[in-house]
């Protein structure tokens, strides 16, 4: 019978009809069915002029959404107004459950229950409870309110709100965030409690009031935004007096950041990243305290690009914060004000040539009166004809330099607008021979795989020029292959050489990853290097360089490892310049276990252990150790447990860490307990550990 804009559907084992009264008794197994909604009970009273139905006995309601059962109902089918008694009720998406003395079903999205308990979690486990004396849940705008509530974890009230608003979806809204509760001997205990401001669906704010029993309280902001083609985050912070600065020092501090990056219209794009800290000592005191820097220059940047079809545009403006008062004045990097590049890239032109150009004009500005400084520009067009076949490759290439300066604060004696012109040439082969093979029991594609890369480029006197952005490249085995030694434009480095290099690899026949990489390589030099930077001025004469060689495999589906070495053959001692190794385990079921060890003669040697173990099923212990063997001293530790069920996670850890090995320990405690599909309360400890532990993924 057509009762409301859908039709009504009634089955039953037997009904009465009083046609007098218009009401209709339905018993045994009655099914309601109208639209999306569907109601059942041992028995059914319908008024027709109501348009209302009385439901008791195992009462059954099902909604888009919400299913309610009860041992009695009253419902109205036009308006989808209802009460039911003793009832149980749940959330399909996202899935959440309750019970409650009554319920009463507003309309189809709004529902509201008395002396009721709420969870996420599954039926049979309460791992945590809101129980409330009301509460109202808005289906339509993914918002819970509840009245005299208390939060019950592992049935022990913890938290008691005679008002509390929570969302029951992953959509935002305005109200007090979970808060941060930490301590540090830096800092003592420390406390956020941040408040989130939803302004509009593409725009949020957070203000975030932090108290520290060390040093005072600091005020946090952010604000975010979100468009079509845009986007920014743009936080500042501040701390009115801080307790713990000493004399001499002041205790006003802070900090901002802005970062935007957007497509403002088709092919062009901006980012800018600005950066502020009030001294030198912020980041170490007053950062994340799970993710403290030594960061000693604050970037200010801002870039445009264009991309066009093979080719693109960038233009830049930067400088740079010093932090850290011990680097000197004159040591501290050049500002670029602006920097414009454009880079050209035409492959398969006439007869297969690809063209390449590089322009770029700089204005290198300083903080220091004695430093040089003035305008470079920079030219360098290019050709190259690369030939490829299944079985190898060969690209011979020619381009010719010029740069020109016009410059202050020259050395006496030297020109104000010094240049340099000069051709390089290189040619790169290689050949490839696979076969067959095995590994492991896996069939693989066995391959060989010789290299050769010659390069020239003849010797000038460079002396007169400045090392605005110069620096010498890291030695490795990508940089064999390169056409400068030194990076940035203001050094040409001059070359007659050779590279020789041979690659293996072991390809899954089946799904194409690679098993295993060695690779070596070595360059011989036909002449000395004259071309240095001004700070070394050394000529290098050595007829070689050092071997580089590199290694990584997966031994098996759960064990991957890799190494490396850096070998001069030339000295007497310490012919070891560098090397590393590395073994990780990670399973599917997050089981994690890394190892790696690094050396760098002078500058660097450290072990670095870090794993995810489970002590039980639902138990897991996480840790990392970082040890310098140059300093002897620990730079991270960290150790802490994470507990997992099905409806909630709890991590502890406890860290000591420096930022440098000259600077102090600080040991700080961290706790986090996330319940699951309500909040998560203390500190983002999950984020930390995707960071301190590779593989370690909260996703999983």
């Amino acid at each position: 019978m057509p009762v409301t804009d859908y039709d009504t559907r009634i089955e039953a084992d037997a009904a009465d009809l009083y046609r007098r009264e218009d009401r209709t008794e339905f018993f045994g197994n009655v099914q309601i069915e109208q639209g999306n909604d569907r109601l059942e009970a041992d028995h059914a009273t319908y008024l027709k002029g109501a348009n209302t139905l009385d439901a008791d006995g195992n009462v059954y309601l099902e909604q888009p959404g919400l299913r309610v059962t009860g041992s009695t109902m009253h419902y109205n089918l036009e308006s989808k107004q209802g009460t039911a008694t003793q009832t149980e009720f749940r959330l399909t998406d996202p899935v959440a459950r309750g019970t409650a003395s009554t319920a009463e079903l507003l309309n189809a999205d709004q529902s509201r229950y008395d002396d009721v308990r709420y969870t996420t979690c599954p039926p049979g486990n309460n791992g945590w409870q809101v129980e409330a004396k009301e509460l109202e849940i808005d289906q339509s705008t993914g918002v819970g309110v509840a009245h005299n509530a208390k939060l019950r974890f592992k049935g022990v009230p913890f938290i008691y709100l005679p008002y509390v608003s929570f969302p029951i979806d992953d959509r935002r809204k305005s109200g007090f965030l979970p808060p941060t509760i930490g301590s540090s001997t830096n800092s003592g205990a420390d406390i956020a409690i941040p408040y989130y401001f939803n302004i509009a669906p593409n725009m949020d704010a957070t203000f975030t009031p932090r108290i520290m029993s060390k040093r005072g309280i600091l005020l946090g902001g952010e604000f975010r935004y979100l468009t079509e083609n845009n986007q920014g985050e743009i936080r500042a912070e501040l701390l009115p007096s801080d307790s713990e600065q000493g004399p001499g020092e002041s205790d006003t501090r802070g900090a901002a950041n802005m970062l935007l990056n957007g497509t403002p219209a088709p092919r062009w794009s901006y980012d800018i990243n600005l950066n502020y800290v009030s001294d030198n000592d912020y980041i170490d005191d007053l950062g994340n305290s799970l993710a403290a820097t030594s960061a000693k220059h604050q970037e200010r940047r801002g870039d445009i690009r264009y991309y066009g079809s093979g080719w693109s545009f960038l233009g830049r403006a930067q400088q740079y914060q010093t932090i850290d008062n011990t680097i000197a004045v004159s040591d501290r990097p050049y500002s670029r004000l602006p920097q414009l590049l454009l880079n050209l890239e035409r492959p398969d032109q006439a007869m297969g040539l690809t063209y390449h150009l590089h322009t770029e004009y700089v204005h290198f500005g300083h903080s220091s009166d004695s430093k040089v400084k003035g305008e470079r520009f920079d030219l360098q067009p290019g050709i190259s004809l690369p030939m490829r076949r299944p079985w190898g490759f060969l690209t011979p290439k020619l381009s010719l330099r010029h740069t020109r300066y016009s410059l202050e604060n020259q050395t006496a004696g030297l020109s104000d607008s010094p240049d340099r012109t000069l051709p390089t040439f290189s040619l790169d082969s290689g050949l490839y021979f696979d076969r067959a093979g095995n590994w492991f029991g896996n069939a693989i594609t066995h391959t060989l795989e010789p290299r050769l890369f010659y390069l020239y480029i003849p010797e000038e006197d460079q002396s007169d020029l400045p090392d605005f952005d110069t620096a010498d490249l890291d030695f490795s085995f990508a940089n064999l292959f390169r056409e400068n030694r030194f990076s940035g434009t203001d050094k040409v480095g001059d070359a007659n050489q050779l590279t020789t290099a041979l690659t293996t690899r072991g390809l899954s026949t089946t799904t194409g990853e690679e098993l295993f990489r060695a690779s070596i390589g070595q360059i011989f030099y036909f002449r000395d290097r004259d071309v240095q930077l001004l700070s070394s001025g050394a000529v290098t004469n050595e007829d070689s360089s050092s071997i580089v060689a590199e290694v990584s495999a997966k031994l098996t589906r759960n064990w991957r490892a890799q190494a490396g070495v850096q070998w001069n053959p030339h000295a007497d001692v310490d012919a070891t310049e560098k090397n590393a190794f590395g073994i990780h385990y990670l399973d599917d079921k997050q089981r994690i276990l890394n190892l790696t060890y690094r050396f760098t003669d002078g500058t660097i040697e450290q072990t670095d252990l870090s794993a995810r173990w489970p002590i039980t099923h639902q138990l897991h212990a996480v840790g990392r150790w970082n040890y310098s063997l140059l300093h002897k001293k620990s730079m991270e530790t960290f150790a802490g447990i994470e507990y997992e069920s099905c409806c909630w996670v709890s991590r502890f850890v406890v860290r000591d860490y420096r930022s440098d090995a000259n600077a102090e320990g600080n040991l700080a405690l961290f706790l986090q307990l996330e319940l699951k599909g309500l909040t998560s309360l203390g500190d983002k400890i999950d984020q930390f550990l995707e960071r301190g532990i590779l593989g370690y993924r909260t996703d999983n």
